[in-house]
């Protein structure tokens, strides 16, 4: 979790707002909260999660309540920097009602990306499928009826004039393209990617044990490559892929990210399959 986490952040957010379409839906106002959420959703993180900081009754989850402590954290400290310091007030550039809206767009966008609330995101995203195409436009006419009409290309998911359509775009680009590191177009990325994830969970399970706390079962014994592919490919399986095939029928440019997603698991696929090789000819003796 650095500068680089959030720029990359910043970057998909971009990719679900122009190539995605869903700039479309929102005002410049919520576009500029949703990158400058991506941009400090992880302010000050200190390379632990929310667990890590409850399981030790840190001042940090006291101070929260235990909950969405970091995420709680990044946004406080985003929004004290514009009173601390003069040059980085950003919300200096608003009046004071889009001064209060952009408090309450952004932070809500960001709490959405604790991955506690991963699953509650993936059923709302789920629920727009299920709602189907609608011709928002039209059914803003009291006096058109469903069947007076036909479908046309202003059939979306999303209505721009529903507050909580446009604030639940928010959340979803957030928390989307928080987990969007197994998704990279290049495995070298990506799998880069994977090693500083890894090294990041590596240490907090090593604190976990200093410190004789319960350890993170998930984040412990990852020192081999086989062991880092199978933790990428049941990361992208069970969390990543829901999500982003959910996106890709929302917003059909994007249904290429879990394509490239699917492409880097069979290269970790690759990689298990090449040890087990070696596994199997050194217990049977063949060359």
């Amino acid at each position: 979790h650095n500068w680089y986490h959030a720029v990359s952040c910043s970057h998909v957010s971009f990719l679900f707002l122009t190539l995605g379409g869903a700039d479309a839906f929102l005002s410049p106002l919520e576009r500029f909260c949703i990158i400058m959420g991506a941009l400090i959703h992880d302010l000050d993180h200190p390379g632990t999660n929310n667990d890590f900081e409850v399981k030790r009754s840190t001042p940090l989850a006291k101070r929260y309540g235990n909950d969405a402590v970091l995420e709680r954290h990044a946004i406080n400290m985003g929004l004290n920097m514009c009173q601390e310091n003069p040059d980085l007030d950003w919300l200096n550039s608003f009046d004071q009602d889009d001064r209060e809206y952009v408090k309450h767009f952004l932070s809500e966008s960001v709490l959405a990306t604790d991955p506690a609330r991963h699953a509650d995101i993936v059923n709302e995203a789920l629920s727009f499928v299920e709602n189907g195409l609608k011709d928002y436009q039209t059914n803003s006419n009291p006096d058109v009826s469903e069947s007076d009409y036909e479908p046309s290309s202003s059939m979306t998911h999303f209505n721009s004039d529903d507050p909580t359509h446009r604030l639940f775009l928010g959340k979803l680009i957030l928390h989307s393209a928080d987990i969007s590191n197994p998704l990279h177009v290049s495995f070298e990325v990506a799998s880069d990617w994977a090693i500083r994830v890894i090294t990041e969970f590596s240490r907090q399970a090593e604190k976990e044990k200093q410190l004789q706390l319960p350890v993170t079962t998930f984040m412990d014994g990852l020192d081999s490559q086989v062991k880092i592919a199978k933790v990428q490919i049941g990361f992208f399986r069970f969390m990543v892929k829901p999500l982003y095939h959910t996106i890709g029928i929302l917003f059909s440019n994007l249904a290429v990210l879990e394509e490239w997603g699917e492409k880097n698991c069979v290269r970790y696929q690759m990689i298990i399959d090449e040890q087990d090789k070696k596994q199997h000819d050194s217990n049977t003796g063949e060359p």
